[in-house]
């Protein structure tokens, strides 16, 4: 495995039910493409693999703050996270996700009622 990153890295989705109701609680599941080196394999020609991972991971629902995670660098690759979420009003569901290079990758997703 090289360490450079893969073409995909940065490529994050959202993923929300098909139909949502006002007041009700939904699962919001998001996930983003990237490698999450730890600092401790090696590539292939045995030379160490320096950090690289998601660290902070910010959701936002009509520009408030809904939701931060912190991680380490014992998430595996391409990482996934799900949360309940109450689907109080229409408006953009906004996550972003910040790696340890400092490079921030985010994804949009409309939060609205009927289906």
């Amino acid at each position: 495995m090289t360490p450079a990153a893969t073409p995909l890295t940065g490529d994050a989705r959202i993923l929300l039910p098909p139909a949502i109701q006002k007041d009700a609680v939904i699962y919001v599941r998001a996930l983003v493409a990237h490698p999450m080196y730890t600092g401790m394999s090696r590539d292939e020609q045995g030379a160490l693999i320096p950090e690289y991972y998601i660290k902070t991971v910010d959701v936002t629902y009509g520009g408030h703050r809904v939701a931060r995670f912190q991680w380490t660098s014992g998430i595996s690759r391409d990482p996934y996270v799900a949360f309940p979420l109450r689907a109080t009003h229409e408006g953009p569901l906004h996550v972003a996700w910040t790696d340890t290079k400092g490079r921030v990758y985010t994804q949009t997703a409309a939060i609205a009622f009927g289906g």
